[in-house]
């Protein structure tokens, strides 16, 4: 009986988890980029950094993974399309130290996750 609470307990929790939707995802080559999701399409994290350095890094990985559609740097957004899935990213100052970059990755009506979480990670390695 014991056996078989080691086995399930931790099997229950990981199904949990992946089901709440609010999942950490630490993913990187260089070092740990702390994310969590908010929905199944959308990954979004906090940081300690500039706009103008957080809208640069945003660009530059979009016109590495795909292009750019849309951009305006006023409100912080810019839509591409990214392994033929819509991509928005939006980044928001919070403080004058601190910003939110939210990644949000759709092929028409289903999520993909997968491809927010590359533009997410490209863009906060190159903010780190």
């Amino acid at each position: 009986m014991k056996i078989r609470n080691v086995f399930l307990f931790p099997a229950l929790f990981a199904l949990l988890l992946s089901i709440s939707g609010c999942v950490v995802i630490i993913a990187s080559t260089v070092g740990a980029v702390g994310g969590y999701a908010l929905t199944r399409d959308t990954i979004q994290g906090e940081y300690d950094a500039k706009f103008d350095d957080a809208w640069k890094s945003a660009l530059e990985t979009c016109n590495t993974l795909g292009y750019i559609t849309t951009k305006d740097s006023h409100r912080g957004t810019i839509e591409a399309t990214v392994e033929r899935a819509k991509v928005r990213v939006e980044i928001t100052q919070l403080t004058q130290e601190a910003l939110r970059v939210k990644v949000k990755a759709r092929k028409g009506l289903f999520p993909r996750m997968g491809t927010a979480e590359k533009v997410f990670v490209g863009i906060v390695q190159k903010l780190m």
